[in-house]
């Protein structure tokens, strides 16, 4: 019975989302409408909508799983994304904006070349295959605890709702929904389930070791692994094509400014939330004895809550895998029309949300079967942070840092291929991220001053 109504619950709330896409069709006038909500976002929007997207799979499922096995330092993996925010908000988020483009590739070609910007957009392509096959398998994750169907199955279904709902609206749609589930996320994640889950835990709490508490570092992550953690998730905060696809959807630079910064405070209070969840799992004897691995932690956590208000917040969660996902969907869409086809057209963008999400599902199988979500996670945000985020800060403070094409152009190449050759080699896969940062920064520094540099 529980689970019956449990799912009514969550069917309800996503029938209610998408009824909200099919109305957002309407304001769907052209591809800047559709890429970029026209370019009219205001400040509250703007928060919704960035903080609903960069809290997605990592921030809840990895990271809530890893805190259950790990201990308090795997908080970084949402501390280092808050950072990552505030930096860009109070230092670069207007000089995105100002940009005036449609994509991050298109702002590649803007401050280096056609060449460069299409490595970037292929790099970028690759990675939002993977961010999206981390979301279906979290998405995936959430409703195994309330649907005893083949992992599989859940897997392809998700990525069908994933797809057909983004495709519908464009940003429109993404940003109308994510208001609401910004807010059903704040008050189902925030004031109801952290405050009950830690009554359930009050009797417990003597029995934290210190292992469990010490921050920012214990004896299950050290100070290269948090370091590795750390910039892994700062980086794409700071230099993110989903995010900056917000940002350019701003009404102004102002407002730009002030979303980054806002959506870096909610983010912030979800880590703290998210961290607590999760000890609390590790305390209570019913939520510890259901859990297999992991990545259930939280999403079991939830389901001893009470039935209507466990329904809200599981709704809640899922709401954070579908409103990330949207947004990788569209900008990988939208970065394989404009940046690749170059073709600024509705339907080609369409086609591109298709195939990124089939080849997210591919992958997402994959893993399953043969890895976990953790590689996913650390394959996307690794190989994005190593080949990307470097050349792209450089580039923005061009004056200050000489930068050129040519050190663009070899620092993705190196930076990227760099770090996916550590990810495959075990004595060198936990510093995978920062060998590729290394290897990206050189070339930015060798070729600084290159007469050709326009």
């Amino acid at each position: 019975m529980n689970e019956g109504l449990l799912l009514i619950i969550i069917i309800a709330y996503i029938s209610i989302i998408t009824g909200i896409g099919l109305y957002a069709r309407k304001k769907v006038t052209s591809p800047t409408s559709f890429f970029l909500a026209n370019r009219s976002l205001k400040t509250f929007p703007l928060t919704a909508t960035i903080t609903a997207t960069t809290i997605g799979g990592s921030a809840t499922i990895v990271a809530g799983g890893r805190i259950f096995a790990d201990g308090l330092p795997a908080i970084w993996y949402d501390l280092g994304g808050a950072i990552g925010l505030f930096i860009l908000g109070i230092s670069m988020a207007k000089l995105v904006r100002k940009t005036n483009c449609y994509t991050l590739p298109d702002i590649i070609n803007k401050l280096y070349d056609k060449k460069t910007r299409h490595i970037a957009a292929i790099l970028i392509i690759i990675t939002e295959i993977a961010w999206v096959a981390l979301l279906i398998q979290a998405a995936s994750f959430i409703l195994s605890v309330i649907l005893p169907l083949d992992s599989t199955i859940l897997l392809i279904g998700i990525t069908i709702a994933f797809v057909l709902y983004t495709i519908i609206g464009g940003q429109f749609a993404v940003v109308y929904t994510d208001i609401i589930q910004f807010i059903i996320m704040v008050v189902g994640i925030c004031f109801i389930a952290t405050p009950l889950l830690l009554t359930e835990a009050a009797p417990y709490w003597s029995l934290l070791s210190y292992s469990q508490v010490s921050f920012p570092i214990n004896e299950n992550i050290g100070i290269i692994s948090m370091g590795s953690i750390f910039f892994m998730m700062m980086m794409p905060h700071i230099v993110g094509p989903d995010i900056y696809a917000k940002i350019l959807s701003a009404k102004n630079e102002k407002s730009a400014r002030n979303a980054t910064i806002l959506s870096a405070f909610f983010k912030f209070v979800f880590a703290i939330c998210i961290a607590l969840i999760a000890l609390a799992a590790t305390l209570i004897p019913s939520i510890q004895e259901q859990i297999s691995t992991p990545a259930l932690a939280i999403p079991i956590a939830l389901t001893t809550l009470p039935i209507i208000l466990s329904g809200l917040v599981l709704a809640a969660f899922l709401s954070v895998m579908i409103s990330s996902a949207d947004s990788c969907l569209l900008s990988a869409g939208t970065i394989l029309s404009v940046d690749i086809l170059k073709n600024n057209s509705i339907k080609t963008s369409q086609i591109g949300i298709i195939i990124v999400g089939l080849s997210a599902l591919s992958l997402a199988i994959y893993h399953n079967l043969l890895g976990s979500i953790l590689d996913t996670l650390e394959l996307a945000y690794t190989v994005f942070t190593a080949g990307l985020t470097l050349p792209v800060i450089f580039g923005l403070y061009q004056k200050q840092t000489k930068v050129t094409a040519k050190g663009a152009l070899y620092s993705i190449i190196l930076g990227g291929s760099s770090s996916i050759i550590s990810l495959q080699i075990p004595r060198l896969s936990n510093y995978a991220v920062l060998i590729g940062l290394i290897a990206s920064l050189i070339p930015l520094i060798v070729f600084r001053y290159d007469p050709n540099h326009h």
